[in-house]
């Protein structure tokens, strides 16, 4: 079995397609920063707090409450890019600042380190696409390029290459996916301030309103959540690579229920409870974090109901993909 997970992985990572991929998520986290210095920022976004953080904290509280009155007095027309950039963010980080102040927690610069982690969340998707590509030619590539035969004519039993495929699914999804948390993290080191404390304040519920909660914890059951997120679709893309047997297929209908998923959620979701019951509604964990300021597709829904969900329809899909393996004839 090691030597059969061993061989995927000299195939995948020795192609260059593969390091272009790992190449394009780095790239994708840095233009925001790109974005961020070609637009500029507030002045408070990078300043941070010492020892007399709260008198500190109090007087800027002041100062854009200030300047924000200023800019509500002027005229549409007179106003400024800058003037716009103020209005969009001062009075968030007022609140912001305000609940540090009530919760006696020394806060973080707007352009926090914390902060700026847990907004990986918008670059999953993105790993998720290329997971996709990899594992849609797990099966199908070998049957395309006529290698299937060699392959089973080899002492391991079908039950065996199917299985060491699936693992190698589960190890590149893992190591896609803390590949991209590092380089977010290195990103963030680079172009935002330390946090002061292992604290953190974040938005949640529909109302946004703010929670103070320790970041670590956080950011684990993000990973966790994340690596659930893009194991489903790696063992779909995996399985739709066995059934039909064709990459660029494999590819088109997983990229299909990863993007049209939603949008059938959102569509259902004020018309019947129902919806609970679909996978793509269960397939996001995120969304019962402490941070989630989304609603829920039904208000019943449970973190443990959405989890136990995944892993049975993951199971159901993986045993009925191995029994067509192990019973195909390949010569078909």
């Amino acid at each position: 079995m090691g030597k059969l997970i061993y061989n995927e992985w000299i195939k995948y990572f020795n192609r260059l397609g593969t390091w272009v991929m790992l190449a394009l998520i780095i790239l994708f986290m840095l233009l925001p920063v790109i974005l961020t210095m070609q637009f500029g920022s507030t002045k408070y976004d990078h300043k941070t707090y010492g020892d007399n953080w709260k008198t500190e904290v109090k007087k800027d509280i002041k100062d854009m409450q200030e300047e924000l009155a200023k800019i509500n007095k002027k005229k549409e027309k007179d106003r400024e890019v800058e003037d716009y950039n103020k209005l969009a963010t001062y009075e968030n980080r007022i609140s912001e600042l305000s609940f540090y102040l009530k919760k006696d927690v020394q806060p973080p610069a707007g352009n926090d380190v914390y902060s700026d982690m847990l907004g990986i969340n918008g670059f999953i998707p993105l790993i998720a696409i290329m997971i996709t590509v990899m594992c849609s030619g797990l099966m199908s590539r070998e049957h395309q390029q006529g290698t299937i035969k060699l392959l089973l004519i080899r002492p391991a039993s079908r039950l065996k290459i199917f299985v060491s495929k699936l693992i190698f699914a589960f190890i590149a999804s893992f190591l896609f996916l803390l590949f991209g948390y590092v380089v977010k993290f290195i990103i963030s080191l680079v172009t935002s301030q330390m946090n002061p404390t292992s604290k953190i304040a974040v938005q949640s519920g529909e109302e946004m309103k703010y929670k103070m909660v320790e970041f670590m914890p956080l950011l684990m059951r993000h990973f966790a959540n994340d690596y659930m997120y893009v194991v489903i679709f790696a063992v779909i893309a995996f399985s739709l690579s066995v059934l039909f047997r064709n990459t660029s297929l494999s590819i088109g209908v997983t990229f299909t229920l990863m993007f049209f998923g939603d949008i059938a959620v959102m569509f259902l979701q004020s018309k019947t409870e129902l919806v609970k019951f679909l996978w793509p509604a269960n397939w996001g964990l995120n969304q019962y974090n402490v941070d989630n300021i989304a609603p829920l597709p039904v208000d019943d829904m449970t973190f443990t109901f959405s989890l136990i969900y995944n892993i049975v329809a993951l199971l159901i899909v993986i045993i009925l993909t191995a029994v067509i393996f192990k019973k195909r004839d390949i010569a078909n």
